[in-house]
């Protein structure tokens, strides 16, 4: 680690030592990364005796958020220093944040990987940087190292092959301490809990041509290449052998490099293949053992406004806790399945370098993962960037917009939070976030000048 990104956790470790025995409040984001960094945070605090309050909130309910004699943000706060030095510059904060801000001067204690050379998008995540802070804290701390992994997953830190960098670094110690196995697998969701078919079914990045979408050609592909789906009980990907994973691998490979354009067909194979990570003291076939799963699990809890359910699950207790956690992903999973109905019923507006839908009426903690369901659609072109837009609950006046796209065009060199955050910015909005999935709040009355810069930026891109 780069010495002087060290001095970092090591001044935010005497800064919590300095207030032990005052009020101290980690707020920290609703996804699963924000979740997980809380629940390290809170751990590794529980074990040196100090006394803490931890508290949610998404990126717009920070100036609603109270604050402690020492407030820790986390995954999040970089985004928001200007705010904080308007509002709070007499308190004592420390940032724990992997996001790109613009790191104005400020009086506060800002631990960001970007300003070092590190990647906050593919080396290391909110929760990451909470668990080598916790490290900092107690050396002993090594075993919290699994949840990190969750959240890096969780913010598609896996997606390109597999964990590098610190995120690496945080896996070989969930791997020394048995808590965690890696392994080259097929990069199908749903390893430990969905049927193979349904798997296949729901691969959309890239698609699948004529099996995406459909179950029957699912079932039909895998049983012509002797895979069978059904063994006393429906198999898994994780029931699956080597020989049966290398062919499968190789016939999904060759169907799309026939259906993609030619600039991305060296990029199939990696996103086929790769590394997948198993939680090794969950159960089997429970939604808790693969580490994607998990991180939806959290998702569910945060988009439904219960992500206090996700952060006691993380610290452990899979009593009542794990029980409701159960239900909000049930309940997660039909409100997706309504919005899908809802973007269907509208349809897709596809212009020359990205395409649009209006997601009013959709919850805006949601829409982002609706849209990155929708763009595997058929109606879709999964080489564009998909961008929605969706009524704030709080805010009439603002519109939450999502925007996401293949992994491909990632590859060939488009960063979408780059370009989301100029978009925003250039109509008086805030945007940002990673580049393959990002956020931005714009005014409504200037929604349509917001998709036109928007569009005249990634045009540059792609």
């Amino acid at each position: 680690m780069d010495s002087e990104f060290k001095e970092l956790f090591i001044s935010a470790k005497n800064k919590i030592i300095q207030y032990r025995n005052s009020h101290i409040k980690v707020i920290s984001h609703i996804d699963a990364d924000g979740i997980s960094a809380a629940a390290i945070m809170s751990l590794a605090l529980d074990r040196m005796g100090i006394s803490h309050e931890v508290h949610f909130t998404p990126l717009d309910g920070i100036p609603s958020s109270e604050l402690g004699d020492l407030t820790i943000f986390l995954d999040m706060g970089s985004g928001q220093i200007d705010y904080l030095m308007a509002e709070h510059e007499d308190k004592d904060i420390i940032i724990i944040d992997h996001h790109q801000g613009d790191y104005p001067k400020s009086p506060f204690l800002e631990v960001n990987p970007n300003k070092f050379g590190y990647s906050g998008s593919e080396e290391v995540s909110g929760s990451g940087l909470s668990y080598l802070l916790s490290l900092e804290l107690d050396n002993n701390n090594k075993d919290l190292s699994s949840i990190a992994i969750v959240g890096a997953v969780g913010d598609m830190q896996g997606s390109w092959g597999g964990l590098k960098g610190l995120n690496r670094d945080i896996l070989l110690d969930s791997i020394e301490r048995g808590l965690v196995k890696a392994q080259e697998d097929l990069l199908l969701y749903g390893r430990s809990t969905r049927p193979i078919y349904k798997s296949l079914q729901y691969f959309s990045d890239p698609p699948i041509p004529g099996i995406t979408g459909s179950d029957s050609n699912a079932m039909a592909l895998l049983n012509s290449l002797g895979i069978p789906c059904y063994e006393d009980d429906w198999r898994t990907v994780s029931d699956m052998t080597s020989d049966e994973k290398k062919k499968l691998a190789t016939e999904i490979i060759r169907k799309t490099i026939m259906a993609v354009p030619q600039e991305y067909v060296c990029y199939i194979p990696q996103m086929i293949m790769g590394e997948s990570y198993s939680l090794l003291k969950e159960e089997e076939r429970s939604p808790l053992r693969d580490a994607a799963e998990f991180a939806t699990c959290l998702n569910a809890c945060g988009k439904n406004g219960r992500p206090e359910v996700g952060y006691y699950v993380c610290k452990g207790n899979r009593g009542i806790y794990f029980d409701i956690m159960l239900g909000l992903l049930r309940k997660h999973r039909q409100n997706i399945a309504r919005s899908i109905n809802i973007v269907e019923s509208r349809g897709i507006i596809v212009k020359d370098k990205f395409q649009y839908f209006d997601g009013s009426g959709i919850n805006d903690t949601i829409i982002g993962t609706v849209a990155s369901l929708v763009l595997g659609n058929q109606d879709t072109d999964p080489f564009l960037p998909i961008v929605a837009f969706t009524n704030m609950v709080n805010d009439p006046n603002i519109y939450k917009i999502s925007a996401r796209c293949s992994k491909l065009l990632v590859l060939k060199g488009l960063n979408l939070g780059k370009e989301i955050k100029k978009s925003a910015e250039s109509v008086g909005g805030k945007g940002g976030g990673h580049p393959p999935a990002c956020g931005a709040y714009v005014p409504i009355d200037k929604l349509t000048e917001f998709l036109n810069i928007f569009e005249e930026n990634v045009a540059t891109c792609i």
